[in-house]
């Protein structure tokens, strides 16, 4: 009992490892008596042998051409090679039995057999592992049936009487068609092992063409011949539909994942950019603040330690942003008042004229680098496009909601607000770089806040947050 437990575990993995070869035989049986079907219905009837070959040299040429352009499409060099084998037996074999030439006897009977050791040579260089380089042997082949039929066509028309001997063209007929009906069943097992439909396919389809014609010689008469070549045909339109069709859905994934890709590096891109423009501005106000302080009558003012503790402040920020976002699970809770003061002092040392006016002591639901790094983004608007503008801030509790204006009596806004919102949308000769409404609009309703511009007389920006304990969740990621 023992024994025939490993056998039993081996039967599920033989039945997979055969199943689908044993559904593409059954395929091409069903394709087959597709294509045996008209030809016994329309037995005793106008059915010329010419209308048969001429409708296999037209799927045989249909096949090549949508082999081609699917191994064009995918960069598939086994594909190329699959493409090149089906050409040539279409462009030599079902081309000749188009035309009514006879490939059983004379000098294209030796002209076929030398196409189809081409065929087979091709097949089994699709077998090989793509990263060998066997792109000067498949062009090698290609020229050398080209060559050879070339020299077919001169012989049959410069000496017509010169005709081989049958048992050699036998011969040569029967040893190229078992050449390529081995190296059918040899890319049918590689495609099986390596699950590869198209070589599946197209092996079994050659495999099936070999051994019907190679039983038709032996047995010295046709045995379905143009039957089974239809039948193949039809294979090989399935194997290189089916392959051309997947080689497309292959690329439509390719270029979602690239446009995935690309999203990402954007969105780094704008990350990045938006963190620069935060640092400078950063920087720019406690450069001023520096200026001032160098100032020893003023450092030691009531005004210049009260400068000395927002750029204090504001190097805390410098430092925050410069470490990253620090998750946090309390929730944020700004004292408005304070920071709005602070951050007056700070820009008035870069020489913006900045008041201040708080109604009693508002707290923002926003974490106070959030509110500064918005408060602080205003300015900088208002000392770049409003220079020598006044500014006034102003905040006051509005029902459930913190409500904070910024405005200035500057020019006002140079485009509508929906426009100057946008990233990227630049004053006229502004040096910056038009992230900072969009990212202050996108900051304030990531923390479930309003963000309206306004342009009249000037430009007010009016800002409502949550009061502190009213705060909705914000959403992970958010600092």
């Amino acid at each position: 009992m023992t024994g025939s437990t490993p056998r039993r575990s081996r039967l599920p993995a033989i039945w997979a490892a055969v199943r689908v070869p044993a559904a593409e035989v059954v395929l091409q049986g069903v394709l087959v008596a597709l294509a045996t079907a008209p030809v016994v219905l329309l037995q005793g009837r106008e059915m010329p042998e010419r209308a048969m070959s001429t409708l296999t040299f037209t799927g045989g040429v249909a096949a090549t051409i949508l082999l081609a352009v699917a191994a064009w499409i995918s960069g598939n060099r086994r594909a190329r090679r699959v493409a090149a084998a089906v050409g040539v037996y279409a462009g030599v074999m079902l081309l000749l039995g188009a035309v009514d030439l006879d490939l059983d006897g004379g000098v294209w009977g030796i002209a076929g057999g030398v196409a189809l050791l081409g065929v087979a040579g091709l097949l089994v260089l699709a077998a090989r592992p793509a990263s060998r380089p066997v792109h000067g042997h498949a062009v090698g082949l290609v020229v050398l049936v080209a060559l050879a039929t070339v020299s077919v066509a001169v012989t049959a028309l410069l000496a017509p009487s010169h005709v081989p001997p049958p048992d050699m063209v036998r011969a040569v007929s029967l040893g190229a068609w078992v050449a390529c009906g081995v190296a059918g069943l040899l890319i049918v097992g590689d495609g099986t092992a390596h699950r590869r439909p198209l070589l599946r396919r197209t092996g079994l389809a050659f495999a099936a063409l070999g051994a019907a014609h190679a039983a038709g010689i032996i047995a010295a008469r046709p045995l379905l011949g143009g039957v089974v070549e239809l039948g193949a045909v039809a294979m090989l339109l399935v194997a290189a539909g089916t392959f051309l069709l997947a080689s497309i859905r292959d690329i439509g994934r390719e270029q979602e994942r690239s446009r995935s890709r690309l999203a990402e590096v954007e969105a780094a891109m704008a990350s990045v950019a938006e963190r620069d423009h935060e640092l400078r501005n950063v920087v720019a106000g406690l450069t001023g603040a520096a200026t001032v302080l160098g100032d020893d009558r003023m450092s030691r003012s009531d005004d210049g330690r009260r400068l000395l503790v927002a750029a204090g402040a504001e190097l805390a920020r410098l430092q925050q942003m410069l470490d990253g976002p620090r998750p946090d699970d309390a929730p944020a809770e700004a004292r408005v008042g304070s920071i709005l003061g602070d951050l007056a002092v700070v820009h008035r040392a870069t020489g913006l004229d900045v008041h201040v006016d708080v109604t009693g002591d508002p707290e923002a639901a926003i974490a106070p680098g959030i509110l500064a790094q918005v408060v602080t983004n205003l300015l900088v608007n208002c000392r770049r496009h409003a220079p020598g503008a006044r500014v006034w801030l102003r905040a006051r509790v509005h029902e459930r909601h913190v409500r904070i204006d910024v405005s200035d009596d500057g020019p006002g806004l140079c485009a509508p607000p929906e426009v100057v919102l946008r990233r990227g949308v630049r004053g006229p000769g502004s040096g910056g770089d038009g992230l900072g409404l969009a990212i202050t609009a996108e900051l304030v309703e990531r923390h479930r806040g309003t963000f309206r511009l306004l342009s009249g007389p000037g430009c007010t920006v009016h800002i409502e947050l949550p009061v502190a304990g009213c705060r909705a969740p914000v959403p992970s990621g958010v600092a």
